[in-house]
């Protein structure tokens, strides 16, 4: 099988790859599923749209697609730094879909909180969005102080590309 020429446009630093630009924001390509330990560090790379995105769908796809998901819970992540809603942000997920599977949920999940209502994927200049998604977050969502739309939860499924109300 022959490989598209890597090439580089006139004044551009960007690669170029059978004729699209190749990104340079972080990707997260994962033969092994990532488990809930493996996303602090991955929920600190700087992203225009947000640390957090990609290393949780990633982590809500994995286990969708995963035999044991029940094994990507059993480490509780460690973070150290200074972020308040980081870790509560990986437990509303971990809650929601260990609650939807009937999949016991670990004793680490409980004891996360944000120490204020965060929208996760809402950047603040966003208000009415906002609102939106918080009268539709999941009903978890309230006790982490962290709230998402229910269906961000179908990532890795055939349903993901429903509508979502």
């Amino acid at each position: 099988m022959a490989q598209a020429p890597v090439t580089q446009p006139p004044g551009s630093t960007a690669p170029r790859l059978g004729g699209s630009v190749v990104s340079r924001l972080p990707v997260v390509v994962s033969r092994v599923p990532l488990a809930a330990a493996d996303l602090p560090p991955l929920m600190e790379v700087p992203d225009p749209r947000g640390s957090y995105r990609f290393p949780l769908l990633q982590f809500i796809a994995d286990w969708n697609r995963s035999d044991n998901p029940e094994g990507l819970i059993v480490d509780p992540p460690v973070y150290d730094g200074d972020d308040p809603a980081l870790l509560p942000a990986i437990a509303v997920v971990v809650h929601a879909l260990a609650s939807r599977a009937g999949v016991p949920i670990p004793e680490w999940v409980l004891g996360h909180r944000a120490p204020h209502e965060v929208a996760l994927f809402v950047p603040d200049y966003q208000r009415a969005y906002r609102r939106w998604l918080m009268e539709r977050s999941h009903p978890l969502s309230a006790y982490h102080r962290v709230h998402i739309h229910p269906r961000m939860l179908d990532k890795g499924t055939p349903d993901w590309w429903l509508p979502w109300d």
